[in-house]
């Protein structure tokens, strides 16, 4: 009998720590949909998409106005590089970007789960069932700029 009620008494005290735990999901892609640093991003993305339109189209126009074989080559080969170079610079401030973008949805989310008191925070693909959703919290805290 006695060890039954240690049992209760145990119980009784590890019940209350485990329903004060508190889960909560985020939708990630309404984050960064309401994210304004995001939209911000974009636009200078596809201005720098735009350009390099424009450049290929240039190109090929000075390439078609070439007049013998060996400067049209001349013209392919410097376009070629200049255009790899564009490319690859895109390619690099799109992987910054998203890196940043990274950093501040997740510094985002860690300052909500410490403010919340939350166990535990999972994306909303992830979770099914049980959990109070911080998405609205989360984009407000990131343009807020905190």
């Amino acid at each position: 009998m006695k060890k039954l009620l240690t049992l209760f008494a145990v119980l009784a005290f590890c019940t209350p720590v485990f329903a004060a735990d508190k889960y909560a999901s985020v939708d990630l892609d309404k984050v960064l949909k309401g994210y304004k640093k995001t939209a911000v991003i974009n636009k200078s993305i596809q201005e720098k998409e735009a350009a390099i339109r424009v450049f290929i189209v240039d190109a090929q126009k000075s390439v078609v106005g070439a007049t013998t074989d060996s400067e049209r080559k001349k013209l392919e080969d410097k376009y070629a590089k200049e255009l790899k170079s564009k490319m690859d610079a895109l390619q690099k401030e799109k992987v910054s970007a998203l890196q940043s973008l990274e950093k501040d949805v997740k510094k985002a989310i860690d300052a909500e789960g410490k403010k919340g008191v939350y166990a535990l925070i999972l994306t909303s693909n992830n979770a099914l069932y049980g959990t109070t959703d911080i998405t609205n919290d989360i984009i407000k805290t990131l343009n807020e700029g905190k």
